[in-house]
């Protein structure tokens, strides 16, 4: 009998285990609004920017991948009329070398260095 009792105690602290979270939920990020988006892409400067401003400025990307050799990091702003997409790429040291942003969909972007070799200042 005390067997049965132990083992349905154990069964029902292991079920209210399992609906315990172990970790808190991640706080989720206001999202973005077209306003700061155009604003943190009408305020990058290639071969100056750094990939932490705009960390600072819009949060987390929607995407942080790799084209070809390329980093290339984006944002993208879901809007009730068309999709607003913000994207980045990025040299080594994580200084924007090549921007995209509010441009039909329809144009393709290659990623590519607008900059000079000596021109982006985090080079090292």
């Amino acid at each position: 009998m005390w067997r049965c009792a132990s083992l349905a105690a154990v069964g029902v602290t292991l079920a209210l285990a399992s609906c315990h979270r172990a970790n808190p939920p991640v706080a989720q990020q206001p999202p973005i609004t077209r306003a700061q988006l155009r604003d943190a892409a009408r305020s990058i400067v290639l071969c100056q920017t750094a990939d932490s401003t705009l960390l600072r400025q819009l949060g987390r990307p929607s995407r942080d991948g790799l084209l070809h050799r390329e980093r290339v990091m984006s944002w993208i702003v879901p809007n009730e009329s068309l999709t607003l997409f913000l994207a980045v790429a990025l040299d080594s040291a994580g200084t924007v070398v090549d921007l995209y942003w509010d441009i039909p969909t329809e144009v393709p972007w290659v990623p590519a260095s607008q900059c000079q070799p000596s021109e982006s200042i985090r080079k090292r």
